[in-house]
């Protein structure tokens, strides 16, 4: 597994991808922290709701890689929102 080459790249390209998508929706996104916080938990949770009802299944193993992906795209991109916001705000 090369890291450094092939998988970093990839997710940051994925990252990039939903920040724009997120942009697009909401516009930029200047929250505090505690609200940066808020919407941090509410992905990880959904992250947590996935990975948890995907082992409950039978088939689960296949679909799981495939919707945990996404769900860590997700919160990756919220990670990053909340560092942008923080960068112009001046709480960072």
């Amino acid at each position: 597994m090369e890291i450094g080459r092939i998988v970093v790249p990839e997710f940051e390209a994925l990252v990039q991808r939903e920040r724009v998508e997120q942009d697009d929706k909401w516009g930029v996104q200047n929250h505090t922290p505690y609200k940066w916080m808020t919407i941090l938990t509410e992905e990880l949770g959904e992250l947590a709701q996935t990975i948890l009802d995907l082992t409950k299944e039978a088939d689960g193993s296949n679909r799981l890689t495939m919707v945990t992906e996404s769900e860590l795209i997700h919160v990756a991109s919220v990670c990053k929102a909340m560092w942008e916001s923080g960068k112009r705000q001046g709480w960072l």
